[in-house]
Order: C-alpha cells, then sequence, then structure tokens
C-alpha cells in the first residue's frame, strides 16, 4: 500500500510540476531570436536616432512602468522627409534597452497574454530595429555619426 502511495504522490508531483512549467511558459513573451544579445549591443550605444511617424512613435513608447523611456522627440520640418508626420526621436542606448523590451512585449506577446491593441505597430517597429541593431558596428573615429533608423514605408530606403 504504501508504494502505491508513493508512486501515486510522484505522479502528482510530475503532473503539478508540468502544469507550473506550462503556466511559466505561456506568461513570457515570446522574444524573437538574438533578443537578449540585442539588448546587450543596444545598452552599449551613446545615442541613437529613430525617425517615424510621430503616431506610430505615440502608439509604441512606453506609457509609464519599468520600461519608461526618455528621449528627445521633434519634428521633421526639413529635408526630404518634412511635412510629412515625421519625428526624430533621439535616445540614449540605455532608453533604447527599455523601449526594445517594450516592443518585444508588446509585440510578440505570450499565449496566455493574447495581442495587445498595439501588438501590430509594436512587431513592426521591433523588426525594423532588429536588423539595423544587430548590424551596428563600432565608431571608427569620434565624428562618426550617430545611428539612425528610419520607418517610413512611403519612401523607399536607400541601399
Amino acid at each position: 500500500m504504501k508504494i502505491f502511495q508513493r508512486s501515486q504522490w510522484r505522479a502528482q508531483a510530475l503532473v503539478g510540476t508540468l502544469i507550473a512549467a506550462a503556466v511559466l511558459t505561456g506568461c513570457s513573451a515570446q522574444s524573437p531570436p538574438g533578443h537578449d544579445e540585442r539588448l546587450s549591443k543596444a545598452a552599449g550605444l551613446a545615442r541613437i536616432t529613430l525617425v517615424c511617424a510621430k503616431d506610430l512613435w505615440e502608439e509604441t513608447k512606453p506609457k509609464s512602468g519599468s520600461n519608461s523611456v526618455k528621449a528627445t522627440v521633434s519634428n521633421i520640418s526639413s529635408g526630404p522627409r518634412a511635412n510629412r508626420g515625421l519625428v526624430r526621436v533621439t535616445m540614449t542606448g540605455t532608453n533604447l534597452v527599455a523601449y526594445l523590451k517594450e516592443l518585444d512585449d508588446n509585440g510578440h506577446p505570450s499565449v496566455a497574454n493574447g495581442e495587445q491593441q498595439n501588438t501590430a505597430s509594436s512587431r513592426r517597429v521591433y523588426d525594423a530595429l532588429a536588423p539595423k541593431i544587430d548590424k551596428i558596428k563600432a565608431a571608427r573615429s569620434e565624428s562618426d555619426p550617430e545611428p539612425s533608423i528610419v520607418i517610413d514605408d512611403t519612401i523607399p530606403e536607400r541601399p
């Protein structure tokens, strides 16, 4: 009888462990490959500029909480992208890390959390930033410009 009870207890413990693992796995974002390395790389940037539609920035920027982002936002009023509703968002690398975390949480939600109101736009911004951040190389001189990423699908990007 004791052997049966011990086996039953082990089976219940195993089922409990499997359920806990399933719940924990379902509660986290489904981050894209290379996400942690991308965050480390972003943290090392002194400054980066993102150019995008003002509404896209407003919809995807962290509203509050642990992923708050300090950024300088200015309208683009001159040059080839003038008067298109675009903004230039300049932030430090550590603020970019917070922004990427927010984009990942909203753009790649877990099955348990489901899609957010801004899932599509967060995924779009993350998918535009990720390959550009991955390709950033160390500056060769102090006069090298800061990295700049443009999200404007109405004007083709130059190679």
